[in-house]
């Protein structure tokens, strides 16, 4: 592909040759229809009124973008199936993408009208006297073209042209702001080298070996051989599924297995871990890295991300674009930040897609995907798998079938893997425990030590306050910094060795991923998987016989509506009643995990689907959006970060280590160390309801600096025991 003629004299951003931009963009893939995009994405700079805002002789923006897509139409070498895909990607890439068809009904009913006005016909003129060339150019017969694209619309509404739309936007916006920052085309991170994972995999296996000392297992050794087996000879695959009892070691099995994978294909660049809360995040991180290294793991959500303002310079902040585009070979995430990269329409999304081709990603805990979502998002990953090269490992202690859902996935895991398991745990039904007080009562007579997980942060708290306390009882919510919350787990953990009698109150945060083993358990109603998850938390090791894990009704704070009171889970996720009919005699842990393949089967066939796959060959971009966020979370409060700080200036003293470190390296180095600092930055920080802050703020002295807000050290609102304890009766927070 040949780059247009263009003076130097003419810029792209302030004092950067234009010529220099599109050179570098289109350079960042070896991909024809890529450089295609670049080409034509900017060619509206080259107006005289985009010169002159350029060259600050005037605070007036222009557009940009849809005169590259138009000039393309008239200027394109064939008009074949990647055309459309091109041509949004020029006209969108700084935007999001919408629905497709509708967008072509506009631009077919003169839905521009500076199209056909003087100043239109004037500034293309300017344009293609500055790239010297003649289009040829008509605005009817534009209109023409797209009344005929929309008339055949059905001829290339697919799911292969879905992909090439995904994969024309998104190169572009990430090569477009890569090369804004950095002045160089995008360079994506070099496949893994075969002796950096054996080092890994030498790491990983010294680690076990010595957890087995400490605790020895004979049947966590024979299911790890016994995955690893399968794995060994299974035939070519990109999804591998692992159904697996908790305390067997998941996590630890996935990364290895990751790694092999890397290792087998030669192929990989990443290994990406998705769970689905923030606050389960910290402990997955801190293992990876205690194997990886410290600070070569990105923990990714959305207290990661920063307000991107419209102004293209503070767009392409540096502070943050490489954390955005997961530029890391080892990234933690949440499944919202998975799937969003997957089906979002948004800008700041997709700039990342691209970054998940020739991956290695982990989907831990994946029954916590509603279930009106699973069977689609199950499919749609392995058209995702087979089109950007990605092998995935799909984990559950609780997971439904998905085998009959797939054309080419291997189990891992075998039957036995149940069959085997001791009995550590029996559920039971407590329809007497219905408000805090009988609950209260029930912890305080327990003399053993004791596990209580509620549905959300306001009901802990409720909870914590109520009961008897001693030294020996700890509450956990995402409303403690994850410094705090990091301690105070190590500290149950050694108590509990110790052989105290602890009693914890806590949020889901404790379901998955922290490694702690209580007598007894008490679980708040939620969905069933949820509810095996904690029961995991109980008699971990097996070592007391079978302990009881007691399940009691929905909690209700005074003045709760229905919905709030169910939060943070969806009825069709609860299957209450059928739950609740399973427990109508105590069920031990064996007799549950035997019949789970039943259970889930029964509820997967109650319950109505929404289709994802629809919208997406259909091209409906926007739809797809919506569709995902109506069914994927209940609706939550907007939230805010808040830093808690621990001493006098402890905010600004990040801020001063930040602007030291541009002003002494250089910015790819700077870069780097600001990641770092980042993640320094988190250990402090924790993610509030908006109007809670703003009702609070001026009352109790919370500050505002760089878009976080910021609570004095040594403020009686927050302590380490309790967290941040303002009232919540304005809105229920649930978990992050």
């Amino acid at each position: 592909m040949n780059l247009f003629k263009v003076e130097k004299n003419l810029w792209s951003h302030p004092d950067k040759p234009y010529i220099n931009h599109i050179r570098n963009i289109a350079n960042s893939f070896d991909d024809e229809a890529h450089k295609i995009s670049a080409k034509f994405h900017d060619i509206g700079k080259l107006s005289n009124e985009f010169q002159r805002y350029i060259r600050k002789e005037t605070n007036k923006k222009t557009t940009h973008a849809i005169e590259g897509g138009y000039l393309f139409i008239f200027l394109a070498e064939e008009r074949n199936f990647d055309f459309l895909p091109i041509f949004f990607s020029i006209v969108k890439h700084h935007l999001s993408l919408s629905n497709i068809k509708e967008d072509i009904y506009k631009y077919s009913n003169k839905f521009d009208n500076n199209f056909e006005k003087e100043n239109w016909i004037k500034k293309i003129s300017i344009i293609e006297k500055n790239l010297h060339l003649n289009s040829g150019h008509n605005a009817d017969e534009f209109y023409k073209l797209f009344k005929k694209f929309y008339n055949n619309f059905s001829n290339f509404s697919n799911i292969e042209t879905f992909f090439l739309f995904k994969e024309r936007y998104s190169k572009l916006i990430l090569a477009d702001k890569f090369e804004a920052i950095f002045n160089k085309s995008y360079d994506n991170l070099d496949y893994f080298k075969d002796k950096e994972i054996e080092e890994h995999l030498i790491k990983i296996e010294n680690i076990i070996s010595k957890k087995q000392k400490e605790s020895p297992s004979e049947y966590r050794t024979k299911a790890r051989e016994t995955i690893f087996r399968n794995y060994k000879n299974a035939t070519d695959t990109n999804i591998y599924l692992i159904k697996a009892p908790t305390g067997i070691g998941k996590t630890f099995i996935a990364l290895e297995l990751a790694l092999k994978i890397a290792q087998d294909k030669g192929d990989k660049r990443r290994i990406i871990t998705a769970i689905p809360f923030t606050s389960i995040i910290d402990q997955t991180h801190q293992e990876y890295e205690n194997i990886l290294g410290n600070g070569s793991v990105l923990k990714y959500h959305h207290l990661t991300k920063y307000k991107i303002d419209d102004d293209e310079k503070e767009q392409f902040s540096q502070k943050v674009f490489l954390t955005d585009i997961w530029h890391e070979q080892f990234i933690v995430t949440t499944f919202n930040q998975l799937l969003y990269t997957l089906f979002s329409n948004h800008n700041r999304d997709n700039v990342r897609l691209e970054t998940l081709r020739d991956s290695v990603i982990i989907v831990d805990e994946v029954q916590n995907i509603p279930r009106v979502l699973i069977s689609s998002i199950i499919k749609i990953f392995e058209l995702f798998a087979k089109e950007y090269n990605i092998h995935f490992i799909i984990m559950s202690a609780t997971m439904p079938s998905f085998e009959d859902l797939l054309n080419n996935s291997v189990v891992l895991s075998e039957n036995w893997f149940y069959n085997d398991k001791k009995n550590r745990y029996r559920l039971h039904f407590k329809p007497d425990i219905n408000d805090f007080e009988t609950l209260t009562d029930e912890i305080n007579s327990n003399d053993k030590s004791l596990l209580c997980v509620v549905n959300t942060i306001n009901k802990a708290k409720t909870l914590y306050n109520a009961i008897e306390k001693n030294n020996d009882c700890y509450l956990l919510t995402t409303h403690q910094i994850p410094k705090h919350r990091k301690a105070i787990i190590r500290l149950i953990k050694y108590r509990l060795k110790k052989k105290h009698k602890i009693k914890l109150i806590s949020t889901q945060l404790i379901e998955a991923g922290v490694d702690l083993d209580f007598d007894v358990g008490y679980r708040e109603f939620a969905p069933f998987g949820s509810i095996i998850q904690m029961a995991g938390r109980v008699n971990r090791e097996g070592k007391t016989g079978i302990s009881d894990v007691f399940i009691f009704d929905f909690l209700e704070i005074k003045g709760q509506s229905k919905e709030i009171k169910r939060l943070p889970y969806r009825d069709i996720d609860l299957q209450k009643n059928n739950t609740i009919a399973w427990l109508e005699t105590p069920l031990e842990e064996i007799k549950i995990l035997k019949n789970l393949e039943t259970y889930f089967t029964k509820i997967k066939d109650e319950t109505s689907n929404v289709d994802l796959l629809e919208p997406m060959q259909k091209l409906e971009f926007k739809s797809l959006k919506q569709l995902l966020d109506e069914n994927f979370m209940p609706k939550q409060p907007w939230k805010v970060s808040l830093f808690i700080e621990q001493k006098e200036n402890h905010f600004n003293e990040f801020i001063e280590k930040r602007t030291k470190i541009f002003e002494e390296n250089n910015k790819f180095d700077a870069i780097k160390l600001v990641k770092n600092l980042e993640k320094d930055l988190g250990l402090y920080t924790i993610s509030i309801n908006n109007k809670l802050i703003e009702e609070y703020r001026t009352k109790y002295n919370i500050k505002e600096l760089f878009g976080r807000f910021i609570l004095y050290p040594k403020s009686k609102y927050y302590t380490k025991r309790g967290g941040f304890n303002l009232n919540l009766t304005i809105e229920e927070e649930a978990f992050s």
